[in-house]
Parts: structure tokens; sequence; C-alpha cells
């Protein structure tokens, strides 16, 4: 897959704007995650079948947690074990709940930029299919760089029908190299405070 990169001025109205509904969904991802570490619990996952389970260091601090009814030993490089919650009791099913929405948080604030710039988008390519997404990453001077597929999606004859759509990066974006994108993807990250002054 081929890219091309974009760099997104920080006095655009449009950047600052997305700069805020960025803030806004990453403070509110952030916020429901503290809530789920009073639990001991590393992060969640997703069990196929199952639905969301909570990441532990181990079994006893899963099986400490109310609603957890189950554990899932994992070995790989590193052992962890999942607690999954128990949706047949009223704390498993809160609990449930609880993973699902910070799980939901985090999805929103995944791509919550890229969609209030209104550059969201995937491209399928390759073989076998993989999807390449536009991603964007914000500075701390308010600067916005960019990395899209600059491939189109391939069309699979007659009445195919996908549930993705090709990114469209704005005219007013400035295309830089691949090194220039590098260099400022080094920089520190927008994190939601005030923004510190490009050098």
């Amino acid at each position: 897959m081929r890219w091309k990169y974009f760099l997104m001025p920080a006095e655009r109205p449009e950047v600052k704007s997305a700069l805020e509904l960025y803030a806004l969904a990453r403070s509110d991802a952030l916020s429901a995650q503290a809530e789920l570490s009073r639990l001991k619990a590393k992060g969640a996952c997703m069990v196929k079948g199952r639905g969301f389970g909570l990441i532990f260091p181990s079994e006893q601090d899963a099986l400490a947690v109310d609603g957890i009814g189950s554990v899932r030993t994992v070995n790989d490089q590193t052992r962890y074990v999942i607690g999954l919650p128990d949706k047949r009791t009223r704390a498993g099913k809160r609990l449930a709940a609880e993973i699902e929405t910070v799980e939901d948080l985090r999805e929103i604030w995944t791509w919550s930029l890229e969609r209030a710039l209104g550059i969201y988008g995937i491209v399928s390519g390759g073989y076998p299919p993989q999807f390449y997404y536009c991603k964007a990453k914000p500075l701390s001077d308010g600067r916005v760089i960019v990395q899209t597929p600059a491939e189109k999606n391939r069309l699979k004859g007659e009445g195919y029908s996908r549930n993705f759509n090709d990114p469209v990066i704005p005219d007013w974006a400035v295309e830089i190299s691949a090194n220039e994108y590098a260099d400022l993807s080094e920089l520190p990250t927008f994190t939601g405070a005030q923004i510190s002054p490009a050098e």
C-alpha cells in the first residue's frame, strides 16, 4: 500500500474545532477507564463469543471482583488472566455494561479526530484483502499530521457494497514527504491541555 502524508495548520478553524472534540473524547475515555482501575484490572479485551473481559495479573485478582464468573489464563510471552463477567447475575450484568461503556468511549476517542476533521476512511487492498485506515495525529502546537492510503477502494463488480469510505483530504491540507511526517511524528502529542506554540 502506498501512502500520502499531510499537515493541517493549527490556524484553520476546522482543526481547532476538531481538537476540541478530540480532547473531549479523550477526557471521557480516560475518565471511564480510570473508574475501572479500582478493580486492579490492567485493561479490557474482547473474547470471541463471550464479549468483553478484564485483564488481570492473576486469577486471584480476577476472582476478587464482584461480577466475575470465570477466568481464562492466556499463556503467550507474558502470562495474564482474563476475567469474564457472569451475565446471569446482577453484578455481572452491571460489570459487563461498565466494561462495554469504557470500550465504546475508547473506540470513539480512537477515531474522534479523523471524524471531526471529516477525513475518516478505510481502503481495502492487497491479497488476502486488508484494511488500511486514514490516521491523524494531533501535535501539541495545534497542528495535525495525517497518514492516508494513496490508493482508492477497488470495487468488486456490479452490486458490490461496502461499509467503508475512501478517505477525503481537504484541499487546504499541505502535502508533506514521508521524512517530514516521520520528523513531525517525534514531536509531543496534543493531550487536551493548552496548545504550546510551534518552535
